[in-house]
């Protein structure tokens, strides 16, 4: 009795997958495309420069070191900001740095990313900072800001030799 019990119970669990509707496949949604943007090494080593204050526009981390504050403009570089009255903050400079997405300091040193290497910078003087030193390839090549496609024509393989990823366009 208990066989057939199971049998049947079986049997009706069985034959209830089959009453299923069939469900459409969903459409997936495309993935976005993204292409790199490129800077011929020497160009990149020879963009870092101190400019006048620039507009903030997409701004990333925030690092503060009293009385400045410095801000990520992503992949651009770093906006300097004295802060000594939180009322009235005055931008002091940019600092450009290609391909900068990210900032860490110790003391009067600023490090920051720019593309695959990292820089040291002094900053005694925040209107006057030094680059110290570069490390090429510290890090690895800047990554796309969202899972992405990257069209055949931009992948690493069909770009310039000496070429440098700073940044990531949406198609």
């Amino acid at each position: 009795m208990r066989q057939l019990y199971s049998l049947l119970v079986g049997s009706t669990f069985l034959l209830s997958l089959t009453a299923c509707p069939l469900v459409e496949p969903v459409d997936r949604v495309p993935l976005p495309s993204y292409k790199p943007l490129l800077m011929a090494r020497t160009q990149l080593e020879q963009a870092v420069a101190v400019l006048p204050p620039q507009e903030l526009h997409n701004t990333g981390k925030i690092y503060l070191r009293d009385p400045y504050i410095l801000i990520n403009e992503q992949y651009q570089g770093v906006h300097i900001i004295n802060n000594q009255d939180p009322s009235h903050p005055q931008p002091v400079a940019f600092l450009r740095i290609p391909g900068n997405v990210d900032v860490a300091m110790k003391g009067n040193l600023l490090y920051a990313d720019s593309g695959p290497d990292l820089l040291t910078f002094d900053l005694s003087n925040v209107r006057a900072a030094r680059l110290l030193h570069r490390v090429r390839e510290a890090v690895p090549e800047l990554p796309m800001p969202e899972t992405a496609q990257v069209p055949a024509e931009y992948q690493v393989q069909n770009r310039p030799a000496d070429a440098v990823v700073v940044g990531w366009q949406k198609l």
